[in-house]
């Protein structure tokens, strides 16, 4: 990212850092919804095998 003014680190770094966040957040939300969808698969060939 190109910064206008050299000396204003802080700025980059907040921008660095709710990259970052964000990043988290969708890789977290990702591990949810294949988690949920590996418990229904599991639920569901435990129904199949009853």
């Amino acid at each position: 990212m190109s910064n206008s003014n050299p000396n204003d680190t802080q700025l980059e770094q907040q921008r660095s850092d709710s990259a970052t966040d964000a990043l988290k957040d969708q890789v977290e939300n990702n591990h949810a919804e294949d988690s949920e969808a590996a418990a229904d698969r599991i639920a569901e060939n435990t129904e199949n095998n009853k």
